[in-house]
């Protein structure tokens, strides 16, 4: 025999389960006072040894080096560790190096205190707050002289354990230290189609004498716009085109046989080498280092003509028995410096003004152009298409998809659609389409999203919108446009529409590298009006009475069946 539910214990359930949805359940635990909270911590951090290339006869201001003392707050229960200074004392190294402090710390013979202030709090345990002072060999001190900084860090409100106190051990050696020199600007103006020098200066601060000099230059972060012009037999070439050794040299590597000796005066390119923008390049930042020893054998297409060296010294063959010397301060060997050519690339919606008849098909073309006068390179330009109420997609570029909404752009703020001046675009009423340019766009080019469409009723000036995500707040709003059709009445035997604006009554080929119109995707309807709300009616009509005539039958049925 099955169990049942007895009547008291089925009330008993109910209440509980009422209980429980209105929140009247047992409570949680609370957390356990006993439970300890991370302590975290307060750390200073420094080199443990430096080192610093003898001095030599007459003192150089460029062998004055930094060295960085970093200091990173991670404790959960307090946000600042307040007034933090840095006690440097070096006398345990007074008689090996020089010292140049910030002009903020109280110097009292070898100790100097100097002003950090506020550490912050900060949870992925990277540095606050880095600080730093120079040092240098003192004269006299000979190769191999080394010594002691101790460093003691303290603040006004967090007493500060051994974490807090440790040393660097400053070394005098023999080494070569190539530096260069800090370019007047980082943003270089460059004419379009134009050139300027690469604007390299290289010293040698170092003690020893470096016999060639390897210099590397690439785009960085993978730029390739700048050209490298010129072609020399001691320089390596990267191409843009990896395949074809003709295309425009991106990048380099270069032996230069120029000694350059210890406290060497500064070096130039000679000749000098050019770097060029195309006519619609905008920007480009190339990256250039040297070193004084080749970490690896050259590669690329080697130069034809002529040789790049530095001046003022004459081209000199390096001594072949000397080991190439060691860099003792890598840190000031590269720069990243930009080309300007004062372009811009402007991004614009482009509309369709189309003029036809209900009934017969037609293909507007809208979608982005570009009327600044530099090419625009990214990963692809996001366009939004509204076809007005009253037409039907008969097909669609296949760059584009239907979407629900307006909702979900890629840029950090979503656009805003509404009649106020502070909106980006009216609120699109028909049927939406996202649609994705990709590639460069040329200035100049033409829209290329093509859509087929009929009208089902008559026009009179239908506006959708064409609305891009880039260029927000643009100059007169160039980033909204309007597909216009006004459709007539149908007139017996005529076919084909005309169409204005950038829209034809065929397909036609774009141009800039984005390439043309591509293939169009059947299906799809932009009438919201006809095939949307107004077909939904009659078959939810149709749904509800088929419903409803179902349940009387039923009814009916079962009642017989009881009577029987």
């Amino acid at each position: 025999m099955r169990p049942r539910l007895t009547t008291g214990a089925a009330r008993a359930a109910l209440v509980w389960c009422a209980a429980m949805a209105l929140g009247f359940g047992p409570a949680a635990a609370p957390p356990s006072a006993a439970d300890p909270a991370p302590e975290g911590y307060f750390a200073v951090y420094a080199p443990p040894e430096h080192e610093v290339a003898r001095a030599g006869a007459v003192p150089n201001d460029a062998r004055f080096k930094d060295v960085q003392i970093q200091f990173v707050n991670v404790r959960p229960q307090q946000d600042l560790v307040e007034d933090v200074e840095l006690v440097i004392d070096t006398t345990g190294v007074k008689d090996v190096a020089e010292f140049r402090f910030a002009a903020d710390c109280a110097v009292a013979g070898a100790v100097a205190i100097c002003p950090v202030g506020d550490v912050e709090v900060r949870w992925n345990a990277e540095p606050n707050f880095t600080y730093s002072y120079k040092v240098r060999a003192k004269a006299g001190a000979a190769n191999g002289a080394t010594g002691q900084v101790t460093y003691t860090a303290r603040s006004a409100n967090t007493p500060l354990g051994k974490e807090s106190r440790l040393t660097t051990a400053v070394t005098v050696t023999e080494a070569a230290d190539l530096v260069l020199t800090r370019p007047a600007q980082y943003r270089i103006r460059v004419p379009a189609g134009g050139s300027v020098p690469l604007p390299l200066e290289v010293s040698n601060a170092g003690s020893q004498t470096v016999p060639r000099t390897y210099l590397r230059i690439w785009g960085f972060d993978g730029d390739d716009r700048a050209e490298l012009l010129g072609s020399h037999t001691n320089c390596w070439y990267q191409t843009r085109d990896p395949k074809n050794a003709k295309s425009p040299k991106v990048g380099a590597v270069c032996l230069l046989n120029t000694p350059l000796p210890a406290d060497s005066a500064r070096h130039v390119l000679s000749p000098p080498l050019k770097i060029g923008m195309g006519k619609y390049e905008e920007f480009s930042r190339l990256e250039y280092m040297v070193l004084p020893n080749v970490p690896e054998q050259p590669r690329g297409v080697r130069g034809t003509s002529g040789v790049l060296k530095l001046a003022p010294k004459p081209q000199q063959k390096a001594a072949q028995a000397a080991p190439p010397p060691r860099e003792i301060d890598g840190s000031d060997n590269s720069v990243i410096v930009g080309f300007d050519t004062g372009q811009v690339a402007d991004l614009a919606a482009a509309g369709a003004t189309v003029k036809t008849r209900v009934g017969e098909r037609f293909t507007a073309v809208v979608g982005v152009t570009n009327r600044g006068r530099a090419t625009y390179r990214g990963p692809g330009e996001a366009v939004m298409v509204e076809i007005p109420r009253g037409l039907k997609v008969l097909g669609f570029d296949k760059r584009c998809k239907a979407t629900p909404n307006t909702t979900h752009w890629e840029n950090y703020t979503d656009p805003t659609f509404g009649d106020g001046p502070e909106d980006d675009a009216p609120v699109p009423t028909g049927a939406l389409y996202r649609c994705r340019v990709p590639g460069e766009l040329l200035p100049g080019i033409k829209p290329v999203l093509g859509f087929t469409l009929t009208a089902t009723r008559t026009l009179d000036e239908a506006r959708g919108v064409v609305f891009l995500s880039q260029g927000r707040a643009a100059p007169g709003r160039n980033n909204l446009g309007f597909l216009t059709v006004t459709a007539t009445a149908a007139v017996g035997g005529t076919s084909g529409g005309s169409t204005g604006g950038g829209s034809t009554g065929r397909t036609p080929g774009g141009s800039g590298t984005a390439g043309g119109t591509e293939g169009v995707t059947t299906g799809g309807s932009g009438d919201l009006a006809a095939t949307g709300s107004g077909s939904t009616i009659p078959v939810a009509l149709t749904a509800i009475g088929a419903t409803g005539l179902g349940v009387i039958v039923f009814v009916v049925a079962r009642r017989l069946r009881r009577r029987a």
